[in-house]
């Protein structure tokens, strides 16, 4: 009996111990070890004297250790102190700034003041004292105003629910109940309300232990018979999309550039996991050169193990790739639109590449923004910066140069990739008759920038989608018959 207690310590000391030296330690082994320290005591007349006091010391040490890194932790990102030199506590430094970012993420004033290390007392003070309403939140906004709003963006996302809605309603400024947005939305279309609520799915457990630690990253296909593929990542910890972008091409060096504009934005994860697919060969090179090879910096598998960018793309295709599925299907169904015309493919990517990213863009920042209710109604943005701010302290590869340029500033992937410090990287396709990778077929058209220029004069007043597509496949058509 004695011998299987004994065991049973090692093991969770063994497994304390890995989570110490990667920076994760928690609640739940601090329960492990008063665990330990009860099951000990039960045993203790079995053993010698001198091995249970030994062992109950050391245990009591070990949890001394947790507490002190959790209170570290815990308090890694606080206001800071201002010392006056006169007896009394140091004031609190809170800047109008702190508060005004911490408030357009969403926080509650409770979750801002455990981030800031302050009491909410103190913060509801400080916030008056500079101005700020924080116990008016919500955007005073009339009842006709907030039906226009949610009409126009259920026009664009009709498969939207109401978390959704409510992201996407933050992603503009406007703060808003759940309760009103809901109404809206069973205002406006009652059959999709009652759809969503039968359709809902059952939930597991998915675990990481910091935001970074884990990306996943895929291509979505669905659109790829028109000549479109979609390229995404998401953060496995927060949830939070790092990158989602529409192409006409399925090249390696087309998913570095994607994903390396999205590190220099939310930093470098510590792993990436992919598909074995040959589009994902050059980002297996960047993180193993990066990051190192022998820790595993990518992680390759099966589709099924990759659940968190498979689970959104279905959210993607449902809220933005299945009206351009079915826009497509129908433009064929009328005998105007052949996948395999070059000028028809051509005029696809002019028309639709701009408004597909679009609605791409606007679906991230809204799921970004929008409400987990398994975390607590917290949100993918609120989740990735409070557990940065949390875990500044913490000795972790996830954790560390966080906070980079804007990646969609103007650079070329040979700058991006210097502010990793790579000089040298084999940017090239050559490599993928190797690594065997979906090809996407190119038109075999060239128009030059005038050219191009002009047929988006042509289109530009055209709201219509598919009379914009006729329209430019008639411009290209004479542009070739001229030339």
């Amino acid at each position: 009996m004695a011998e299987e207690v004994l065991r049973q310590i090692e093991r969770q000391c063994y497994a304390i111990e890995r989570a110490y030296h990667n920076g994760f330690c928690g609640q739940g082994h601090l329960h492990a070890i008063e665990a330990c320290l009860r099951n000990l005591s039960r045993v203790a007349s079995l053993l010698r004297t001198e091995t249970a006091d030994e062992l109950n010391d050391s245990l009591i040490d070990l949890r001394r250790i947790l507490l002190a890194q959790n209170v570290e932790q815990d308090q890694a990102y606080s206001a800071g102190r201002v010392y006056s030199g006169v007896r009394g506590r140091p004031s609190i430094n809170v800047s109008k700034q702190q508060i005004e970012f911490l408030m357009k993420q969403g926080h509650t004033v409770k979750q801002m003041a455990k981030i800031l290390g302050c009491s909410s007392s103190f913060l509801y003070r400080k916030s008056k004292l500079l101005g700020i309403p924080l116990r008016k939140l919500q955007t005073q906004v009339t009842e006709e105003e907030l039906t226009q709003h949610v009409t126009r963006l259920h026009s664009l996302y009709p498969n939207t629910g109401s978390e959704i809605m409510r992201g996407l309603l933050r992603a503009e400024g406007l703060f808003v109940q759940r309760r009103r947005v809901r109404e809206v939305l069973t205002h406006i279309d009652p059959t999709a309300a009652a759809r969503r609520w039968s359709s809902a799915i059952a939930r597991r457990v998915y675990h990481v232990p910091h935001p970074n630690s884990l990306w996943h990253i895929d291509g979505n296909m669905r659109l790829i018979r028109w000549g479109f593929v979609v390229h995404g990542g998401i953060d496995g910890k927060s949830r939070l999309i790092t990158y989602l972008g529409c192409n006409t091409n399925n090249r390696a060096s087309t998913v570095l550039t994607q994903f390396v504009k999205a590190t220099c934005l939310y930093g470098l994860p510590s792993r990436v996991r992919s598909d074995h697919g040959g589009e994902n060969s050059q980002i297996a090179l960047f993180m193993n050169l990066v990051q190192g090879v022998e820790r595993r910096s990518h992680i390759t598998g099966e589709s099924v193990h990759n659940q968190r960018i498979e689970r959104l793309w279905r959210d993607v295709f449902l809220h933005v790739l299945q009206y351009f599925y079915n826009l497509f299907h129908s433009l064929e169904d009328s005998e105007v639109l052949d996948p395999d015309d070059d000028v028809h493919k051509m005029s696809l990517q002019i028309v639709f590449l701009p408004e597909i990213q679009k609605r791409l863009d606007l679906f991230r920042n809204g799921w970004n923004h929008h409400k987990l209710r398994t975390e607590k109604n917290k949100t993918p943005v609120q989740i990735w910066t409070a557990g940065m701010l949390s875990n500044m302290e913490a000795n972790c590869r996830a954790i560390n140069n966080v906070f980079g340029e804007d990646p969609y500033s103007t650079h070329t992937l040979e700058e991006l990739l210097a502010q990793h410090g790579i000089d040298n990287f084999p940017v090239t396709d050559d490599d993928e008759d190797h690594f065997p990778a979906v090809v996407v077929d190119q038109p075999r058209i060239n128009l030059s920038h005038q050219q191009q220029q002009n047929i988006l004069q042509a289109i530009e007043t055209i709201s219509d989608a598919s009379a914009k597509y006729q329209t430019c496949c008639r411009e290209i058509a004479n542009i070739l018959q001229d030339g």
